[in-house]
């Protein structure tokens, strides 16, 4: 079976991967070693998507599962983005789970965004 080029994010490239996977895992690591501002929340006054996530990981990493869900509810799929990265966004076999699985953690950020910044 031969596979189709990915339309989403196209990197085929092991090596480019590994040292994608590699800058955000120091940054990361940087992130909860390190407390600061978020760039886009300094720069516009509105959190992102990712706002809390630090925070969430902390309280994680601390045993606090409540507290983690409460700084950000969707901190938990990072690794579930991390495997579609790797595996060219096709993580399963069949393109309709697939597509509606990444779908589901899409329409899960926007949900707890939604919910984050409005209440």
């Amino acid at each position: 079976m031969q596979r189709t080029e990915n339309k989403f994010f196209p990197v085929t490239n092991p090596l480019l991967k590994g040292a994608v996977t590699a800058a955000l895992a120091a940054l990361g690591i940087f992130a909860l070693l390190f407390e600061y501002p978020c760039p886009f929340l300094a720069l516009t006054g509105v959190p992102c998507l990712g706002c809390g996530t630090t925070h969430a990981v902390r309280e994680l990493l601390a045993g606090n599962f409540s507290a983690a869900f409460r700084c950000h509810g969707m901190f938990w799929t990072f690794p579930l983005i991390w495997l579609y990265f790797c595996a060219d966004f096709r993580l399963l076999k069949n393109k309709k789970c697939n597509d509606g699985a990444f779908a589901a953690i899409v329409i899960g950020y926007l949900l707890d965004y939604a919910l984050r910044v409005l209440f």
